[in-house]
C-alpha cells in the first residue's frame, strides 16, 4: 500500500499524457506508478525484468484492469501491442517483462493482444545505462512493422513496464501510426515523467 499510485486513470489529462503528447499523437497514456531510483517500484520492476518473476506482472495487471475497465479510460481501444524485445535480448533473457503484463491487462479489458505487428530490428544498448539525449539517439529507427501483417487502423494500446525519458515508446509509437495509422493509447507499469 505504499506504492506511489499515480492515479493517472482518474485524469486523462495527466502529466505523462501532457509529455508524450508534444512528442506523439497519443489519446490517453497512464502509469500506474511513480518510478524512483532505489525505490520498491524499482526493486518490482527489477524483480519482473531480470529475475523470471512474471507473475508481478501478471497481478499489477490484475490489480490496475478493473481501475482502467472501471473508469472507461481506454473506451475504444480494439488492441493491446506489447513493447517488443529484440530477438537476440529476447533468446538472452528467455521471455519479455512487459507480455504477461499484457496478456492479464488484455483478458481484463476482454480484447485480443497484438503481438505479431511490430518488431525491434535494432539491437540497442540498455537505456538505462544511458544519458537521456543518449537515449533518443540510441532508439532512433529502431522499430518496424513485420511483413504480411496488416491489421487495418486500430486504436492500439501500446504496453510498457517503465517510461522514463519516453524515447522507446514515443519511437515505437511512431512506427505504428506512420506505417499501420489508426489511433494510439499508452499504458505503463511505471513513469519517471513528471
Amino acid at each position: 500500500m505504499s506504492l506511489p499510485l499515480t492515479d493517472h486513470y482518474l485524469d486523462t489529462s495527466n502529466v505523462l499524457w501532457e509529455k508524450l503528447n508534444q512528442m506523439l499523437p497519443v489519446e490517453r497514456a497512464i502509469a500506474l506508478f511513480f518510478f524512483q531510483k532505489n525505490s520498491n517500484v524499482e526493486s518490482l520492476l527489477y524483480q519482473l525484468k531480470y529475475r523470471g518473476h512474471q507473475q508481478i506482472g501478471t497481478f499489477l495487471a490484475n490489480w490496475l484492469g478493473p481501475q482502467i475497465k472501471n473508469t472507461k479510460v481506454f473506451d475504444g481501444v480494439e488492441a493491446l501491442i506489447p513493447l517488443p524485445l529484440h530477438q537476440e535480448r529476447l533468446r538472452q533473457r528467455g521471455y519479455n517483462q512487459v507480455q504477461f503484463f499484457t496478456e492479464a491487462l488484455a483478458a481484463q479489458l476482454e480484447l485480443p493482444v497484438v503481438d505479431d505487428l511490430v518488431f525491434r530490428k535494432k539491437k540497442t544498448k540498455q537505456l538505462a545505462k544511458l544519458k537521456s539525449n543518449n537515449r533518443w539517439e540510441e532508439v532512433s529507427d529502431a522499430f518496424d512493422l513485420k511483413k504480411n501483417n496488416s491489421y487495418g487502423e486500430k486504436h492500439w494500446l501500446l504496453v510498457d513496464d517503465v517510461i522514463t525519458t519516453g524515447a522507446t515508446i514515443v519511437n515505437c509509437g511512431k512506427t505504428i501510426l506512420e506505417q499501420q495509422g489508426g489511433r494510439l493509447s499508452i499504458v505503463s507499469l511505471a513513469t519517471r515523467m513528471s
